[in-house]
């Protein structure tokens, strides 16, 4: 009975999700820095300096990343938006990077990513999961500043 009761909490679960979001390229070519976020709430932000942060979301924060998530159609982005005549993101431009993973491995991988002068093509609700974990790892003490 304990087993059926522990196998119909965890189906009751909602699926495990991280949030990936990466830089690169820039004036300085290191990028403006990176999040990760899992569905339990631990945030690793790493800035452009190198400096790595680690913590715990405050619940109304988790909050905030799970709508978004549960709103993102990852099966709809494209793998890269970039505007025609400047493909390779040309010149000093930031290269952006969203991964949404779901499930217990945090797979399968939804991965999309743009250049700064492109980011209008990108799907609102691409930039909406991006932009609050943006703001995530900008609330982190002396970790990140957006």
């Amino acid at each position: 009975m304990t087993s059926l009761l522990a196998a119909l909490a965890l189906a009751a679960a909602p699926p495990a999700w991280r949030v990936e979001v990466a830089t690169l390229g820039g004036l300085s070519g290191r990028g403006a820095g990176a999040v990760k976020i899992s569905s339990a709430g631990e945030v690793e932000v790493v800035a452009p300096s190198g400096q790595r942060c680690r913590s715990q979301l405050a619940p109304a924060e988790l909050a905030r990343l799970a709508r978004a998530v549960r709103r993102a159609r990852p099966a709809r982005w494209r793998p890269r938006y970039y505007l025609p005549d400047n493909p390779t993101g040309c010149c000093d431009q930031t290269a952006t990077t969203l991964a949404l993973l779901h499930g217990p491995r945090a797979a399968p991988r939804a991965v999309t990513g743009w250049y700064d002068e492109s980011r209008q093509l990108v799907p609102a609700d691409a930039l909406a999961l991006h932009d609050a974990a943006l703001d995530v790892a900008a609330s982190q003490p002396g970790c990140f500043s957006r």
